[in-house]
């Protein structure tokens, strides 16, 4: 009897646990529907340009649905997926594949059917249409002349040139002990100048997560920590251990210096990712100033009318 009540019981939160996930999964697919369906207006003005290999198999880019003979291809699935928030995009494929077809096939058939309404006719279409190939052709340009101009070996310059900008800083390696109150620390101070191993005390004593290593805390530099900890840490020498408790909202340290040493700039790898953001906007920007300046612009008021001289208030005087 005892056995088979704990099998229901356990049979029955099974189910509830399942209708549960059941539930999630469905209000997860509920969500992503919504955000494809708000996503989908505004898409086609950042969609990525995909350029297939002449040699890709068609196995590489299997149809994944077709809508009245029309095929949909995996590849527009994964250029749907890079246009959805990042929670989406990071997603694996198989996780979101279904909620992008429904989209993706619900869009097929609303073009067929305004295709069939002769919409691609109207004026308003049309102008929609030449807004869309101004944006991705702007977009093409810029991604030409970053590529062109933000190379790796630009980059690699960019860094060897920031190399002495970057701040000298001192960095100490610290270890610790955090008790919780200031009676330990003082006890555990006393037993360090009786000759105890720091490392030994920190793994017995401290409540902090640093205790697995000995309280080590690798090297860091001002800024990463709390300040009185900072304070404290750093006035110390090397081999040096605190004399007094020190306090922070995490509890009462005891701190030795391990070691004192400049900080090394960051890597080039390190760096990369930032640099290369950097350039490709100074890029862009650039682009576009050279254009203006070349180009022949005119501009008008809001009706259409010859622009019309505006007062400009000079700046309070201080």
């Amino acid at each position: 009897m005892r056995g088979r009540a704990k099998s229901g019981y356990h049979g029955a939160n099974r189910e509830r646990i399942e209708r549960f996930e059941a539930k999630e999964s469905t209000m997860h697919l509920n969500r992503l529907a919504a955000v494809l369906a708000a996503v989908s207006a505004l898409a086609v003005f950042s969609a990525p340009v995909l350029v297939a290999s002449p040699a890709a198999a068609a196995d590489a880019d299997p149809v994944v649905a077709t809508v009245n003979g029309a095929a949909i291809h995996r590849s527009d699935v994964v250029a749907a997926q890079q246009q959805l928030p990042e929670q989406y995009r990071n997603l694996p494929l198989d996780k979101v594949f279904q909620p992008i077809v429904n989209r993706l096939i619900q869009t097929k058939l609303m073009a067929q059917k305004a295709t069939a309404e002769h919409l691609q006719d109207t004026d308003s279409y049309k102008r929609r249409l030449a807004m869309i190939e101004d944006r991705l052709l702007e977009e093409s340009y810029i991604r030409m002349i970053v590529g062109q101009k933000v190379t790796d070996a630009a980059l690699q310059k960019r860094y060897k040139e920031n190399l002495s900008k970057y701040p000298v800083q001192e960095e100490i390696r610290a270890r610790h002990i955090l008790v919780k109150t200031k009676a330990e620390a003082e006890d555990i101070i006393k037993q360090l100048k009786a000759g105890a191993d720091f490392a030994k005390l920190a793994a017995e004593k401290s409540i902090g997560p640093s205790k697995t290593r000995g309280g080590d805390l690798d090297y860091f530099t001002r800024g990463q920590m709390v300040k009185p900890f900072e304070d404290a840490a750093f006035a110390l020498k090397k081999g040096e251990i605190t004399t007094e408790p020190v306090h922070t909202p995490f509890g009462w340290h005891v701190i030795k210096v391990e070691d004192r040493r400049q900080a090394k700039p960051p890597t080039f790898e390190q760096e990369k990712q930032k640099l290369a953001e950097e350039m490709t906007e100074e890029v862009a920007r650039a682009a576009i100033q050279s254009l203006t300046e070349k180009a022949d612009i005119k501009r008008f008021e809001l009706d259409g009318s010859a622009p019309r001289l505006r007062r400009v208030d000079p700046a309070p005087v201080k």
